[in-house]
Order: structure tokens, then sequence, then C-alpha cells
């Protein structure tokens, strides 16, 4: 009840199904996500217990028609994905990534 930001619910909630989306198509069997306080921001952790980014999907994450891990994937989806979370004030950002898991955390103004 002590968490809120301003924005858009729609490209919000696009922004947290590409990423949950992303993790079940690369083979995690749960997604979680969470959020907490953060110095002003709400900092929204995307955690997946998936395989990790290959090399060459962590190296272009956010780069257009480069970041795709998945055969047919346009790599689009992070690209528009920080661009939304961007548009509102915030950021996302990989935390980490590997054979447990990989994780996204958007920051978002409070």
């Amino acid at each position: 009840a002590d968490l809120a930001v301003r924005a858009d619910r729609d490209q919000l909630f696009r922004v947290l199904l590409n990423l949950a989306r992303n993790a079940v198509e690369s083979g995690a069997n749960s997604v979680t996500i969470s959020a907490h306080n953060g110095n002003n921001r709400v900092v929204i952790d995307v955690a997946d217990d998936g395989p990790g980014l290959p090399p060459k999907a962590r190296d272009n994450l956010f780069r257009p028609f480069a970041g795709s891990a998945r055969p047919g994937g346009t790599g689009l989806g992070l690209a528009i994905a920080r661009e939304i979370v961007r548009a509102h004030g915030g950021d996302i950002a990989l935390g980490h990534s590997g054979a447990q898991g990989t994780l996204f955390q958007l920051s978002l103004p409070a």
C-alpha cells in the first residue's frame, strides 16, 4: 500500500508482460515480480528461474533489431520497454543473468 508510481497502467503492463513473456519463452518455469521503495523511487524487480541470457543478447539488450535471443525474434521488445520506462522518468536495467536466472530492474519516480 505504500508503493505508488504515476504511470500509464497499460504501458507499464506492456513492459512487465514483455519481460515475463521473454522469460517464459527462454525456458523459465517461474517469474516473480516484486517492488520496493528505493531513494525516492519505486524499484520493480522482474526475476525468473530461466537459463540466463546468452552473451549476444546481453551485449545488445536494448538495441533495436540486435538484442533478440530467439530465432524469429525482432529484438524490439526490450528497446520499446526501455523507451516506455524512460518516458515515465525511469529506467530499466539488467540486474544479473546466469544459470540461476535473470533479473531486470525498473526504477520509476515515486
